[in-house]
């Protein structure tokens, strides 16, 4: 993947794990990860901006990782992305990101950029 801006390309394919990484000290949810085939997608939060962005990462660096973050896994099966979208605010900029998954539920997963930290939102359409 050479383009963050092209997200349907992750579109069809599947999610394999999904981590939440948390803030040593404090607890605050700092980055999502979704393995999606051979490629993790990294959201997290620009402190300075508020901003979400997004990285399609090769691989990852578990043990840098886990000198700054606690892992949770908040997934257990496999899902197919359906879709996927960045979410712009009334002043221009980019602070959601929301994917869904093509599952009998409709589930979808919403992560805001809120005072500096992320917020994690998962609900079922149907």
């Amino acid at each position: 993947m050479e383009s963050l801006t092209d997200l349907d390309a992750l579109s069809g394919k599947e999610v394999t794990q999904a981590l939440a990484l948390h803030d040593l000290t404090y607890g605050w949810l700092e980055q999502v990860l979704f393995r999606v085939e051979e490629v993790w997608l990294a959201v997290r939060v620009n402190a300075d901006t508020d901003e979400i962005i997004l990285a399609i990462l090769p691989e990852l660096d578990t043990e840098a990782l886990e000198r700054q973050f606690s892992f949770t896994q908040i997934a257990n099966q496999r899902k197919t992305i359906a879709w996927l979208r960045r979410m712009t605010n009334q002043y221009g900029y980019e602070d959601g990101f929301q994917l869904a998954f093509d599952d009998a539920e409709g589930t979808h997963v919403q992560l805001l950029a809120e005072a500096s930290q992320l917020r994690l939102i998962v609900f079922r359409e149907y």
